[in-house]
């Protein structure tokens, strides 16, 4: 009797967040104790100083690359799955992962719509946001988010329709959106591609409450 391979699951998180992704990506890994979690880091943190650096897209692209790389040539012979939730999943996108069995999306940004992101820090204290020098912007858990121009720079040149529809055409997409997104605006999806499946759930942008629960739900329909 042939048994049964490893899966492995590797999370991509959001902007400005650590690896769990305020509790978000650790609760998934959390309800699937039988299959290994891989989480990490994907900017600086400074537990000293309380900062946590962003690092632009392109390096964030390397290091999810790194990390397939390396798992895989651990588990050469595993089943390898992707979560990404909200910028992780364009990081995602632009990485061009291959060997992978299901990417699932979470509250995936369709729009690069940076006004509206800075929004939320303008009137909070102790934010400088220079879109050509460095922003401090305030985050979660005390940490301030330190921000340079490249970021920025790459962050506005990426199309997400572009990115997904190409990723699509060689992996299976699945695109969980939030119906109450708090921070992303309702886009037209008609010319997203139509191999990606697009499930519409209740919850904000972090699936918070008991949106939480009913996403393992479907993540768990997904991955089975």
């Amino acid at each position: 009797m042939q048994s049964k391979k490893k899966h492995i699951i590797i999370y991509s998180h959001g902007f400005g967040v650590r690896k769990d992704d305020n509790g978000l990506l650790s609760d998934i890994a959390d309800a699937f104790p039988e299959i290994e979690s891989v989480l990490f880091d994907y900017n600086d943190v400074d537990e000293i100083n309380g900062t946590l650096t962003v690092y632009p897209f392109s390096t964030q692209v390397k290091r999810l690359q790194e990390v397939l790389a390396e798992t895989r040539s651990k588990n050469p012979e595993a089943v390898i799955d992707l979560i990404g939730h909200s910028q992780g999943t364009l990081i995602a996108a632009l990485a061009r992962l291959k060997g992978i069995r299901k990417i699932i999306f979470l509250a995936p940004p369709f729009k690069m719509d940076i006004e509206r992101s800075l929004e939320r820090y303008r009137t909070r204290p102790g934010n400088v946001i220079d879109l050509e020098g460095t922003s401090r912007l305030p985050g979660t858990g005390g940490f301030i988010r330190i921000v340079p121009k490249e970021y920025w720079t790459e962050r506005i040149a990426v199309k997400p329709f572009e990115e997904y529809n190409k990723l699509a055409e060689h992996n299976e997409i699945i695109a969980i959106t939030a119906k109450q997104d708090n921070r992303l605006l309702p886009v037209d999806l008609k010319n997203l591609n139509p191999k990606i499946k697009i499930i519409s759930v209740d919850g904000d942008h972090d699936f918070s409450g008991d949106a939480r629960e009913f996403l393992i739900k479907e993540i768990r329909k997904i991955i089975n």
